[in-house]
């Protein structure tokens, strides 16, 4: 299946190009995860005007089973009646944010992985927004389907696994020439991680002030690590949302990598996986 990123830079967007150039038929959305009640109390203080809050668990995510990860990826008819019920169509431009731009990146990803073409994160998120004299409100955002004129393309109509993505099984079988990233903190890898990872840490990949770092610094850190383009590249985090940025950022050296959504969280629910890591892990 063909995916539909091709590059990090189109999948990026600035705050001052936004403010350069309006679009009716654009939606933002406010990505969260932490507590429900005080990021929802966080989104009505002050988002950028007409943002839509989207809690991860339940916008970007299914509920988990036993089997599956902490985040496993959404039915596709929730999503699709969520984006109806945004006034999403098919030339809808979708630009992401949230506290981190790993959020955003979460969002993002499983839009993709849905089948939406112009989705793009907002670098820098609602700082950079503001910091460039862009709009916020306060409050819950006003409908998008009573705009008028805000439509302008056909009714949205998903379809699942449109991104690169792999299995839990395919992970436990990868070759030993792949290379398998681990996006978490590097106490949570060291506490324990799938076997032959290696670990960079996707809070490297942003600023203090939540903009990505710059082409040429992500490029030193993956290489680094061994990242090229003519090597097989997994990656994965606790739960799918970390990972996610890296599976974006990669784009920008030429990587497509596979992103494991169920990630440590679905790798840990099986005892065997679990004996094969710490069996690595006191190896070492």
């Amino acid at each position: 299946m063909s995916h539909q990123f091709s590059s990090f830079s189109d999948q990026v967007v600035q705050a001052s190009d936004l403010l350069a150039h309006e679009n009716k038929n654009r939606l933002f959305i406010d990505v969260r995860l932490g507590d429900a009640p005080l990021e929802l109390e966080s989104y009505l203080d002050c988002h950028i005007f007409g943002a839509v809050h989207a809690q991860i668990r339940d916008v970007f995510a299914a509920p988990p089973t036993a089997d599956s990860g902490s985040l496993p990826l959404p039915a596709i008819e929730d999503l699709q009646r969520t984006l109806d019920a945004w006034g999403v169509d098919s030339e809808t431009e979708v630009i992401v944010y949230g506290p981190s731009p790993a959020l955003a990146a979460r969002g993002w990803y499983v839009l993709k992985w849905a089948g939406l073409q112009k989705v793009r994160i907002l670098d820098g998120g609602l700082k950079a927004w503001i910091n460039n004299g862009g709009p916020v409100a306060r409050g819950d955002a006003p409908a998008r389907l009573a705009s008028s004129g805000a439509k302008t393309g056909t009714k949205l109509s998903l379809s699942p696994g449109n991104m690169p993505s792999i299995s839990v099984s395919e992970v436990e079988n990868l070759g030993h020439d792949a290379l398998l990233i681990d996006a978490r903190d590097e106490g949570s890898y060291l506490a324990g991680c799938i076997p032959r990872a290696v670990n960079i840490p996707a809070a490297e990949l942003w600023t203090p002030g939540s903009t990505l770092r710059t082409t040429r610094e992500m490029t030193t850190l993956f290489t680094e690590a061994g990242v090229s383009p003519e090597r097989e590249v997994v990656v994965y985090c606790g739960g799918g949302v970390l990972s996610a940025l890296t599976l974006l950022t990669l784009s920008a050296v030429g990587v497509t990598p596979r992103l494991f959504v169920g990630s440590w969280s679905e790798w840990n629910k099986c005892p065997v996986r679990m004996a094969r890591s710490a069996s690595e892990r006191s190896a070492e």
